[in-house]
Order: structure tokens, then sequence, then C-alpha cells
């Protein structure tokens, strides 16, 4: 068994949080895990990814160009920037969430329709699971649960490995205490988020 996941963001979007709780997690479970973390100008809300390995065993951390069986994307333009990672019967899993660069709020490059990118990663992968991610932590009244919920989601995919228990504990053993019950409630919701899609 094996499983290679690009999980996608910018800074501050916990992205970095949610990929060690999903390593945690797969560790509980046994596997042999390799992470590695790819940041941008991230402290400024750009880009930033987190490769992760989760096999029998696992040799290196980096996933090669279009070896990805996975991308779990945190917004929609760093996910359409990801697909060349993704093998070609690849899955996607989206938070429907769009950020424009810097480029475009200051003007310096035209405004990309966030229709068009959707369009692009459902062309381009197997499978998308769209999320509203946002719409599901406003519910809870948190935003900051978002990456919760998309940790939720991957949970309830068919090519994830790890364990629904596993994931709960390592959501308690990473968070503080008062955060739990709200985390686990939004992971739960993020699986709701893809069996009903």
């Amino acid at each position: 068994m094996a499983l290679d996941l690009i999980f996608t963001g910018v800074g501050g979007q916990g992205v970095v949080v949610l990929s060690d709780i999903f390593c945690e997690a797969a560790m509980l479970d046994g596997f042999d895990v390799a992470k590695a973390e790819i940041h941008g100008m991230a402290q400024r809300g750009g880009s930033i990814s987190a490769h992760v390995r989760v096999g029998d065993k696992v040799l290196s951390p980096l996933i090669e160009t279009g070896k990805a069986d996975l991308i779990i994307g945190f917004e929609i333009l760093e996910t359409a920037r990801s697909l060349s990672m993704l093998r070609p019967k690849g899955t996607v899993l989206v938070n429907t969430k769009y950020i424009p660069p810097n480029s475009i709020t200051q003007g310096n490059a035209k405004p990309v329709k966030p229709e068009e990118l959707l369009a692009l990663i459902r062309s381009y992968a197997r499978r998308v699971h769209e999320v509203d991610g946002i719409g599901i932590a406003q519910k809870l009244g948190n935003l900051l649960v978002v990456n919760t919920v998309l940790l939720g989601a991957v949970s309830a995919l068919p090519e994830n490995p790890v364990k629904q228990d596993s994931f709960k504990q390592a959501i308690t053993s990473r968070l503080k205490e008062k955060y739990v019950t709200l985390n686990l409630e939004a992971f739960e919701l993020g699986r709701q988020s893809v069996s009903l899609s």
C-alpha cells in the first residue's frame, strides 16, 4: 500500500497543521510516513505545499511531478497550480474558496474566474470532490476549522488508508483541549460533505 498526497494552499490556511495531523494519524495506524514542506512567501499569503508519502516503507519525502495520487487544495487557484503533480488517474479534493493573488489585487495581472479554474481542475483529474469548507466552518461559527473540515473530507475518500479513529486521536492530541470538540464536529461534517457529493 502506498499513497502520495499534496496539500496545497496559501500561508495562514493551516496547510502545515493539517498535513502534520494526517501524518500523525497514519503513523498511529502503523504506516511509514515521510513529509516535506515547500514554502513560497507563505508568511505574506504566498503559496505553501506539503508532500506527504504514506506506505509500508517510504524512502523519500518528495513526490515526483505527475506522481501524486491525491491533491488536497485549500483554495482553487493553488489547486490548479498543483495539477502538474497529479498522476493521470489521480483525485483532487478542493475547497471551493478562491483567493486572488497579490498580482491581481494590485492590478498587475488579469483576473481569473473561479469557474474557469474549477473547470480546469475537473478536466485534469479523474475524480474531483468540491467541498464548501468556508460554508461548513461558518455554520460551526469558526472559520479556523476549514482545514479540519478538509481533513474530514480526505478521511472519507476511498483512496485514504488511514482509519477514522486515528484521525480523531491525532486531532485530540494535536489541538488544545478547548478546541477539540469543535474540530471533531468539523471533521465529521467534512466526512459527510464527501459522502453527499
